[in-house]
């Protein structure tokens, strides 16, 4: 049995991960994606496979048993190259991963890079959930200002990008949180055909809840974003470091309906946004096919990174 995790050099996630197998005498090997091509070696044969190589240790793809993707991250480019040949190199590096990885049909994977691309769309994920039957806010993605302004009461809306909401410039990186839609912001949508965004009915709610699926397990953490005013439209802005969490008692046919969500998106993980409402419902948000975790797992106890390591070494 030999575990292959897909993430990069810094990744604490797979660290913790990675300690749990080590504990239980589980073989794996760490791809760094990071350090691909600068450090890590690869050779690829169609008859034989593939042979991964980083500092003395070494994987041969006709032991991996399982895989767990967490993500792609590019190393960083050579300065003494063009614009246009880092670009290629890039590219050539990606998809000679990708193609390698897309060979190994017989393990198990936590989750399909292709099924993690697919849920990362927020329509597609929206659409399927809505058809599993959760409660999700009245919402429109666009690009015309028209149909923004049938909308309504502005007051109502809340508006938040249609995927990560994560510039990167010069200057550095940036955030774009969820936010109130305010009057003033109605008088110019031309923004709107630089790129669609999301407007969304505003939840008065009790709470966010964020819930981790880990194949049949579910992990509910209830984050009290109310109490501070920073984090009440996106608990994720909040000024508080020390905003209260606490484990969440989720009802079992939402517990279900997660779970059958993760299912039906083709992952085996997932990180799902909720939110409780005042009358006692849920409204779903998102879900995360790679989201983070680390951080419930210090804050309440839950044994998340026990129960990856336990998925990945499963055998059936």
């Amino acid at each position: 049995m030999t575990v292959l995790i897909v993430s990069a050099s810094y990744d604490v996630a797979a660290d913790r991960v990675a300690r749990v197998l080590e504990g239980a005498g589980v073989r794996q090997f760490r791809l760094n994606t990071d350090k691909f091509p600068s450090a890590v070696r690869a050779a690829f044969d169609p008859q034989r496979g593939f042979t991964l190589s980083d500092n003395g240790s070494e994987v041969d793809s006709k032991d991996v048993t399982a895989v767990w993707y967490r993500r792609h991250v590019s190393t960083e480019p050579a300065e003494d190259l063009e614009e246009g040949a880092q670009e290629f190199c890039e590219r050539e590096s990606r998809a000679f991963l990708s193609g390698i990885l897309g060979t190994l049909n017989s393990a198990r994977w936590l989750s399909p890079p292709g099924a993690i691309a697919l849920a990362e769309r927020k329509p597609y994920q929206l659409y399927v959930a809505s058809e599993l039957g959760f409660e999700i806010p009245q919402t429109l993605m666009t690009n015309d200002p028209a149909a923004v302004t049938s909308l309504g009461n502005p007051s109502s809306l809340i508006a938040k990008a249609v995927s990560s909401g994560y510039i990167r410039s010069e200057e550095g990186n940036r955030s774009i949180f969820t936010s109130r839609v305010r009057q003033a912001d109605m008088r110019d949508l031309g923004g709107l055909t630089l790129a669609p965004v999301t407007f969304q009915e505003f939840v008065e709610k009790i709470s966010d809840i964020r819930v981790t699926v880990v194949g049949s397990e579910v992990f509910s953490a209830e984050i009290l974003s109310q109490s501070h005013e920073s984090s009440r439209v996106d608990w994720r802005a909040t000024d508080d470091p020390n905003l209260e969490h606490r484990r969440h008692d989720l009802p079992f046919p939402i517990q279900q309906r997660c779970i059958e969500l993760v299912g039906t998106l083709g992952l085996s993980f997932g990180a799902i946004d909720l939110a409780l409402r005042q009358d006692g419902g849920y409204a779903f948000f998102e879900v995360n096919p790679n989201g983070e975790w680390v951080w419930i797992e210090d804050e309440l106890g839950y044994p998340i990174s026990q129960s990856i390591a336990a998925w990945l070494t499963r055998q059936e």
